[in-house]
């Protein structure tokens, strides 16, 4: 079965890895292509697991996004909020193989004041 990859996003995820790990321990671009490949593979596994926990925390049809998430649309989750769910997702990029993401809702957001 073919699957169509946006290698755009794989060539991306690759030279941030690459960039990224220059500051600290340098890895070569080809392993870091590797790591990015392997992150592109578990993306859509990673999104079903979300959608299965959300659903399973009875937040299947509203939107919920990670701190970041809601960071990269213009808003900041309130210091005082608990996680709705949280969720282990696979990330080969760490050294566990996984990480634990928290994930919020709208409410718990406020859009920042600009100075």
């Amino acid at each position: 079965m073919k699957r169509n990859y946006d290698l755009s996003k794989l060539f991306r995820k690759a030279w941030a890895l690459y960039r990224k790990s220059m500051k600290k321990a340098a890895i070569t671009f080809s392993a870091a292509l590797k790591l990015a490949w392997a992150w592109l593979k578990v993306q859509a596994a990673n999104a079903e697991k979300v959608e299965a926990a959300a659903a399973a925390a009875g937040f299947g049809d509203i939107i919920c996004r990670t701190w970041y998430g809601w960071k990269t649309v213009g808003r900041e989750v309130m210091h005082t909020e608990q996680a709705v769910f949280q969720v282990e997702v696979a990330d080969p990029t760490t050294k566990k193989g996984s990480r634990i993401e928290s994930y919020f809702t709208y409410e718990q957001t406020f859009a920042p004041i600009a100075a």
